[in-house]
């Protein structure tokens, strides 16, 4: 007896060190001499949980309830692997039977909360976790799982209420730190976002390193609206004002890259350096040097021009501007789309939330182009009124009964995500909300239709059928780049 409570404090303890493989060890061997002990099953498939071998801990797990099926901590076990296993009806089952072992126990009503959720039981699931903090106020983990479920469902105020309490309960918490960074890039705090990911990482190692990358795309992003700025600014820089707003523009950017540099420490920027040397970096870089040589080009050529003078000719400086802005964005759309296969991985909790979003808002906006394109037509030609709207009419329901198709598909068959889809969903959103006000307005509108909404619905079917034609260059450009870096590791 003193033996075997020998052995399986020794594995305990070399578990509760972090030395899971030994641990396994320990209680296998012990195990082989008892197979029936319900406290060494319970044992090894911790574990295998410390390792992420789930499949392994399930098995375990279920030994140990069958060794013992009124231990609380087994069922824990069992639920808790059958919910990374995605077998959440069953694990909602074990977890309830855990809740009848121990009603006070916050471990129970946590994974019942989580378990819910993931079927997309969410208001149960969210009043099961909430159960779990109110009888495990002082527990950071509690609050951390809170914290994830509110901000997958898109709630990032109250996601930030909790990650701020779990990370005041336990000040280096990896996860809290983490998702406080993914809230802070949502919101555009970059330099926020930076300091959360640094003490993230130093937490858990590269534990901050996929969001620190996206922090530094946003400091180069925001590099890059900085010079657009300018170079709308300096068109008119024979206005001493426009110099002063320059000046203001140049210097905001500066403090924004001091503070973005500053709060990262040493070891964060050695690996900053290193994500440095990617494509995605390199073109914002060079597209914001482009721009800025532009407007300063613009500036100076304009700086002597007579604003009260008729013979100035600003139509040169607006195509410069034009061609600047235009080659800029494509040249960054065109290597987010080469480069996308070695993009980080996005790890907010609501990465898939704000993807399925933007796939969904894509598709309403090309499903729309079509009933717009045909009452476009019937608006240009003077079809009657009454043809018209029964054709409007007929169009709409259809695309009614289109658009549930698409909301189940995408809820049904997830795509992989797509970040050049993620990144155009505000511009996307705004042509969908147009084309959305223009269908009713096409098919009832009495008489000719306002020359500026068909001029704009024109305009946005043409950029969707030039999105369409420049599908093929851009994933001809992408099999190139492939190519390229292939031969280069061979």
């Amino acid at each position: 007896m003193i033996a075997r409570e020998c052995g399986l404090a020794a594995a305990e303890a070399l578990l509760d060190v972090g030395r899971a493989a030994q641990a396994r060890e320990e209680a296998a061997g012990y195990l082989a001499g008892h197979p029936q002990d319900a406290r060494g099953l319970r044992l090894i498939a911790r574990c295998y949980e410390a390792t992420d071998d789930y499949p392994r801990m399930l098995a375990a797990a279920r030994a140990a309830v069958a060794a013992d099926a009124q231990s609380y901590q087994g069922q824990i076990l069992l639920a808790s692997a059958l919910i990374h296993l995605c077998q959440y009806g069953d694990a909602v089952e074990v977890a309830g039977q855990a809740i009848r072992l121990s009603p006070l126990s916050w471990r129970g009503h946590l994974l019942t909360g989580v378990a819910q959720c993931a079927r997309g039981r969410r208001r149960a699931g969210m009043a099961a976790v909430n159960r779990a903090v109110a009888l495990a106020p002082n527990e950071p983990h509690t609050h951390y799982v809170q914290a994830l479920l509110r901000h997958s469902a898109g709630n990032r105020l109250g996601a930030k209420r909790a990650y701020r309490r779990a990370l005041g309960l336990a000040p280096g918490h990896a996860g809290a730190q983490r998702g406080l960074g993914h809230l802070a890039l949502a919101a555009g705090r970059v330099v926020d976002a930076v300091g959360y990911f640094t003490g993230a990482a130093a937490a858990e190692p590269d534990a901050g390193a996929p969001g620190l990358e996206r922090a530094l795309l946003g400091i180069a992003s925001l590099g890059l609206a900085t010079s657009w700025c300018l170079l709308f600014v300096l068109v008119f820089s024979m206005f001493p004002a426009a110099w002063v707003v320059a000046g203001a523009l140049a210097g905001g950017f500066a403090v924004v890259a001091v503070r973005f540099w500053r709060r990262v420490p040493a070891g964060g920027r050695l690996l900053l350096r290193a994500r440095l040397a990617i494509p995605r970096v390199y073109v914002r870089l060079g597209a914001t040097l482009f721009a800025t040589s532009a407007a300063l080009g613009l500036g100076y050529t304009g700086a002597g021009l007579d604003p009260d003078s008729p013979d100035v000719d600003m139509w040169p400086r607006f195509g410069t501007l034009g061609a600047a802005f235009v080659g800029t964005v494509l040249a960054v759309l065109a290597v987010d789309m080469v480069d996308r296969g070695d993009t980080a991985p996005d790890t907010a909790p609501d990465a898939p939330l704000q993807h399925a979003t933007a796939r969904l808002t894509w598709r309403t906006l090309r499903a729309g182009c079509v009933p717009a394109a045909v009452l476009w037509v019937l608006s240009v030609d003077g079809t009657p009124w009454a043809v018209r709207a029964a054709t409007g009419t007929a169009l709409i329901l259809g695309y009614v009964a289109v658009l549930v198709r698409i909301r189940q598909r995408v809820l049904d068959e997830p795509d992989l995500p797509s970040p050049v889809l993620a990144r155009l969903a505000g511009p996307i959103s705004l042509g969908t909300g147009s084309l959305l006000l223009y269908l009713p307005l096409a098919a009832y509108w009495p008489g000719t239709l306002p020359t500026p909404a068909q001029v704009g619905v024109l305009v946005l079917l043409g950029l969707v059928l030039l999105g369409y034609a420049g599908w093929l260059p851009l994933n001809g450009a992408r099999w190139l780049w492939r190519r390229r870096v292939n031969a280069r590791r061979l």
